[in-house]
C-alpha cells in the first residue's frame, strides 16, 4: 500500500502511474441476482486499448480532507470549477479506474472479494422525492438533502484504500469524471457508487446524466 505521496505529487494527493486496459474480462466465482460479488484472482483477459496513465490524484473526495463529510448535489460543471479553483480538474475515467484497481487491476479497492463493510456502500436506500430536491426554496432541498445523506467522514472506514492509497472511491459519494468515450451521450460520467450501493465496484459507469445534472448522492475528487 503506498501510504505517502510521491514527491512528484503534493502531500494531500496519491501518484497514480500504470497502465489502464479498455476492459478486463474476470471469471466470477460468487453471482448474486446476477451481480458478481467475488472474481477468480488468476483468471482475466485484458482487451481493447491500452492508456498510459500518470496523474496525482486526490487522496479523499472533495474537499480531500480527512474527517469532513464529502458535500453533494453537485453538479459536473461546478464540480470542475471547483478543482480549477485550486489549480486541479477532474479527473478522466482512465485515470479514476487505475487510482482504484490498482497495479494489479483489481475489482475492488481491496481485493478480488467483495467485502461487507469495507467501504461506506452498505446503507439501508431511502427513497427519494424528486420534486423536494429541485424545489425552488432552499430550505425544502436541504431538509430533504439531509434526509437522504448517509456519507460519513472521509477516511471513515480505512480498508476502503486503493494499492495506491487513495481512499474511498467505492461507496460514500458517487463521483464525477470526464470522458471521450464517443458511444457516450455526453462528457459527464459518474464513478463508484455510493453509500447504498453494496454492489459497486472500480468497474461500471453511470453516463446517463449531463453536465448540468445534480443529485443528493453526487459529489466528486481532483486530479492534477
Amino acid at each position: 500500500l503506498a501510504s505517502d505521496s510521491s514527491p512528484a505529487c503534493p502531500a494531500d494527493m496519491r501518484h497514480v502511474s500504470g497502465t489502464h486496459y479498455d476492459r478486463a474480462q474476470r471469471l466470477c466465482v460468487r453471482l448474486v441476482r446476477d451481480i458478481c460479488f467475488e472474481f477468480n484472482p488468476d483468471v482475466v483477459a485484458f482487451e481493447g486499448s491500452e492508456t498510459t496513465v500518470d496523474v496525482c490524484v486526490d487522496q479523499y473526495e472533495w474537499p480531500n480532507k480527512k474527517g469532513e463529510k464529502p458535500p453533494v448535489m453537485m453538479r459536473f460543471t461546478e464540480a470542475a470549477d471547483k478543482c480549477k479553483s485550486v489549480g486541479k480538474r477532474l479527473c478522466s475515467e482512465v485515470e479514476w479506474e487505475l487510482a482504484c484497481e490498482g497495479p494489479a487491476t483489481l475489482p475492488f479497492p481491496y481485493g478480488y472479494a467483495q467485502v461487507p463493510g469495507a467501504c461506506i456502500n452498505d446503507k439501508p436506500y431511502k427513497p427519494y422525492d424528486g420534486a423536494k430536491l429541485e424545489s425552488s426554496r432552499e430550505e425544502i432541498r436541504e431538509r430533504e438533502i439531509k434526509r437522504l445523506y448517509q456519507g460519513e467522514p472521509s477516511g471513515s472506514r480505512p480498508r476502503c484504500t486503493t494499492p495506491f492509497g487513495v481512499v474511498d472511491m467505492v461507496g460514500n459519494v458517487e463521483e464525477w469524471v470526464t470522458t471521450s468515450r464517443p458511444e457516450w451521450p455526453h462528457i459527464s460520467s459518474l464513478k463508484g457508487g455510493y453509500w447504498s450501493k453494496p454492489w459497486s465496484k472500480c468497474r461500471g459507469t453511470n453516463d446517463s446524466h449531463g453536465p448540468r445534472f445534480r443529485f443528493y448522492e453526487i459529489g466528486f475528487r481532483c486530479c492534477v
